[in-house]
């Protein structure tokens, strides 16, 4: 998003990425080649947003171990009902117990797998990697013009690699797989 005057709003380096492919992030020849750096598989990027707790939701001040009340969403996200309908500065809500700042809320991300609506049902029960092929990427976190059962850590969204959404970005990693 260009962040307009006439809106309240400045220019701002500090928003998410969006409106990005994941061919153009991961794909050959995208973004991270050469870089040393790749999106982290669903469930790294589950275990980033959950970061340690157990809840629909990761904790912060008040709640550290997390909740499970979609009343609270507001504290760690930017979603339909707070962003303004736009993205926001990346930082604007408490981090997590990771120190991780917009895990839910403010654009989806993009994760390495594939999607499949039933392979954890038969997954490796540690670190999956996810189906080795499919027609449709996973991203994850939700976004500023989502509602708060997105928010969630365990939500899923999906799209097919060549296209770009508005309200999807992507977060990288460093530690190879």
């Amino acid at each position: 998003f260009v962040a307009r005057p006439e809106n309240g709003n400045t220019a701002n380096t500090n928003r998410p990425v969006e409106t990005v492919s994941w061919n153009q992030i991961a794909g050959s020849g995208g973004f991270l080649t050469g870089t040393g750096l790749r999106l982290p598989t669903e469930a790294e990027w589950e275990y980033a947003c959950r970061a340690g707790t157990t809840t629909a939701f990761h904790g912060f001040t008040g709640y550290l171990s997390g909740t499970n009340d979609d009343t609270l969403v507001g504290n760690i996200a930017w979603y339909a009902s707070n962003s303004s309908s736009q993205t926001r500065p990346v930082g604007g809500k408490p981090a997590n117990g990771l120190g991780l700042h917009d895990m839910s809320g403010n654009v989806w991300e993009y994760v390495n797998d594939w999607y499949s609506s039933n392979y954890y049902a038969s997954s490796p029960s540690s670190n999956p990697t996810g189906p080795a092929t499919g027609p449709t990427r996973v991203f994850r976190g939700s976004s500023w013009i989502d509602v708060t059962d997105y928010a969630r850590s365990s939500s899923r969204g999906y799209g097919a690699p060549v296209n770009t959404y508005y309200y999807v970005g992507f977060r990288v990693t460093r530690a190879p797989l």
